[in-house]
């Protein structure tokens, strides 16, 4: 290096024991559509949910539910959180279940378990960490199950395969998660969960080798197999005798669900009948099953108070901690209701023509009838609508007007005035609380813009903001990530160079935009996104070193830096396992191996700015993964990152995150003014700014020793505890 540099080590702008130190963290306040700390300064969140395996509780002989211990054992979580932080992250949005919190009958709440939630929450902000406690579910509950068999003995991705998959022996399941027994037992009160049958697949029922015939054709035209040789009267192939020997004993049709193994789960939500159900007692059980009660209360009270406490419960325990970030209300909340309304509108009709009719309406003439035809062939709609028909089928007290109409403006009719209940209670119990909301998971998703429209504005997906002090909007979004439609379907298959390429804000900027388009510009963090690690399967995903994954995630990343935004990337989950994945549905996103080694890590361990003095204006990050266009004679700067922001607006710090991974050798720091310090024990970096007059833009750049570049102009360059300074 030149020789007037000036050399110091370790105590080059001051000693140790005198080094400015990043400060404590603060509870956080909506400001337009930033979040703010105490300090003045503008928030942003690097932020990783933990953990997957919580949906998965524990279950002992007696099949009673423990989740103490999930996402990990309290005695361990400093040490997960330490990592967490090393590796750059500053906020876990924590996976809480509701079963955990009142498992066992309404108004009993788990003590044990809500105190290990404080303990775990505390732990976060002694290693830096912000907390977003998050009521998770899927499908509504791990009660609502579906077996299949794993290993069906033939060729994987095949349409024998997926059928097989049906048939005996059952060694794996999809399933829900979040509810408790008793919440599901208040909706589907005709069901018997205790039965042996639970979780049969139950189309499988009496099926002949007709129907057997006739779902392999359908499942032939979604997938663009083969069809079978035209004419039952043709010999059946060996493994329609194969499935045929593997079918369960007689059941009656009210002692399991009808839920389907599709392998992306969220098919088997949009399948199920049951599910729909659920969902549909829980926000709108008043108007859609009028007169269903529980303990004497209309099943939609009986639930919605019954959560509503559930939260108030745990926002007592964690009132007082200064790292909690906010309340996310409900995880992905459900609001499909298509095979819902073809019921109703058989129902309402008195004959099949009317659900076909009610799901042309919604759908429109084309895909209707289509999606009417796989219905019937899948036993998803009853056979008649005779009374005790309706009954085992848990639609006796369906109103089918209702039912139609909860297609049309769910979010804004019945979700928002969830969340304004929910949210009371807790700023009841938490004055400070900061409330995060979510979209329901629907039809008009697929068929409509985040801010409604769609097939002549038939659907309208939009909902205003709740009336809460303090509202965030968490959207989720996963491009290229679950399997074809199928049952035991295998992994995607990618390569890098196939999505090396994709840009992934355009999309990202639709998702957000319903914060700006109805709910008043409130701010916007993605509460979930990411990518499988088995593309291709995992074999071959670990020998490439999971590249395709890492470049998925730099896509997000790269699109998220543009956007300025906040993000909780799915998931941490130390007990990812070989071929299961994460315990879930055989999902495989945990940024850790079954070792406890990290993947893609130069995708998601990354710089950013944790805590800005002034206004936003801009930041990126240069990884490996960026694809750099090359310039004669210019070496492409990787790893390089960059942040602007405005005048400052308070005299605390500016924090950047620099993980020390992707400085082995070190960082050079470049700056526009005032002057920086690195703290080594927590991988940040802060700048003091100097100048403060209105309209100047401060700026850092961090930049490492690159080969055959010369470093000209840097104020800094640190490596661990040593600094070299200009």
């Amino acid at each position: 290096m030149r020789a007037a540099i000036l050399l110091a080590v370790a105590a080059a702008a001051c000693t140790s024991s005198e080094r400015p130190r990043p400060l404590a963290l603060t509870r956080a306040t909506t400001d337009r559509t930033y979040l703010r700390d105490e300090h003045g300064r503008y928030l942003s969140f690097h932020g990783i949910n933990v953990s997957c395996s919580t949906k998965v509780p524990e279950v002992d002989a007696a099949g009673l539910p423990s989740y103490l211990g999930k996402p990990f054992a309290l005695e361990e979580a400093k040490a997960h959180f330490a990592r967490l932080r090393g590796w750059g992250f500053n906020a876990v949005r924590l996976l809480v279940m509701w079963e955990a919190v009142e498992p066992l009958r309404r108004g009993e709440y788990d003590g044990a378990y809500l105190a290990y939630l404080r303990e775990l929450v505390k732990a976060a902000g002694e290693s830096g960490l912000y907390v977003l406690l998050d009521m998770h579910q899927d499908m509504f509950s791990r009660h609502l199950t579906v077996k299949y068999n794993s290993r069906p003995g033939a060729d994987a991705g095949t349409v024998e395969s997926a059928l097989l998959a049906l048939a005996r022996p059952y060694d794996d399941r999809v399933q829900g998660d979040g509810a408790p027994r008793w919440a599901v037992e208040a909706c589907l009160q005709e069901k018997d969960l205790s039965s042996k049958a639970w979780g049969t697949p139950r189309i499988l029922g009496g099926l002949t080798e007709a129907e057997l015939r006739n779902i392999y054709d359908i499942y032939a035209q979604l997938t663009g197999a083969p069809p079978l040789d035209a004419g039952i009267e043709q010999p059946a192939p060996p493994w329609v005798a194969q499935f045929l020997l593997g079918l369960p004993e007689p059941f009656d049709v009210h002692e399991t669900t009808d839920m389907l193994p599709f392998t992306n789960w969220g098919a088997t939500h949009a399948a199920s009948l049951d599910v729909a159900r659920v969902y549909a007692c829980f926000f709108a059980g008043d108007v859609a099953f009028p007169g269903l009660t529980r303990e004497g209360m209309p099943v939609e009270e009986y639930l919605q108070s019954a959560y509503a406490a559930a939260w108030g419960k745990l926002a007592e325990e964690v009132a007082d901690l200064p790292n909690v970030l906010g309340y996310d209300l409900m995880n992905e909340p459900g609001g499909n209701f298509l095979v819902l309304s073809a019921a109703a509108g058989f129902i309402k009709a008195g004959a099949p023509d009317g659900a076909r009719a009610a799901l042309a309406d919604l759908l429109g003439p084309q895909m209707g009838p289509q999606v009417h035809q796989a219905m019937v062939a899948l036993r998803l709609l009853p056979p008649d609508t005779k009374k005790e028909t309706l009954r085992k089928w848990g639609l006796d007290k369906i109103d089918p007007i209702a039912v139609l109409s909860l297609n049309f403006g769910f979010d804004e009719n019945h979700l928002r005035p969830f969340y304004e209940r929910v949210g009371r209670a807790i700023r009841e119990a938490d004055g400070r609380a900061v409330i995060y909301v979510e979209g329901a998971l629907s039809v008009t998703n697929l068929l409509s813009g985040p801010a409604g429209g769609g097939l002549g504005g038939n659907f309208n997906v939009t909902m205003s903001r709740p009336a809460l002090p303090e509202v965030v909007y968490a959207p989720h979004w996963y491009p290229d990530i679950y399997p074809l439609p199928g049952f035991n379907a295998p992994p995607r298959s990618f390569t890098a160079e196939q999505v090396r390429h994709r840009d992934y804000r355009p999309k990202l900027e639709e998702v957000k935009s319903l914060a700006s388009f109805s709910l008043g510009n409130v701010p916007t963090v993605f509460g979930e996104f990411g990518t499988y690690f088995n593309f291709n399967g995992i074999r071959q995903s670990r020998a490439e070193g999971y590249l395709v994954s890492a470049q998925v995630l730099d896509n997000y990343y790269e699109a998220f830096e543009q956007m300025q935004a906040s993000r909780f990337l799915w998931c941490y989950s130390p007990e990812n396992q070989y071929p299961t994945g994460d315990g879930w549905n055989r999902e495989d996103f945990s940024i850790i191996d079954p070792g406890q080694k990290p993947r893609a890590e130069l995708a998601w361990s990354r710089p950013y700015a944790k805590a800005l003095a002034g206004k936003p204006i801009a930041a990126h990050f240069y990884s490996d993964l960026h694809y750099f266009d090359p310039d004669k004679g210019v070496v492409p700067p990787l790893r390089e990152f960059e942040v602007r922001y405005a005048s400052k607006e308070t005299a605390a710090p500016t924090e950047i995150a620099v993980p020390a991974g992707q400085y082995p050798e070190g960082f050079y720091v470049f700056l526009s003014d005032g002057h920086c310090y690195y703290e080594p024990d927590t991988g940040t970096l802060l700048h003091f700014p100097s100048r403060d007059e209105p309209g100047f833009e401060h700026w850092v750049r961090v930049r490492p020793p690159l080969l055959g570049q010369e470093n000209t102009g840097f104020r800094y360059f640190f490596k661990g505890d040593q600094v070299v300074a200009r």
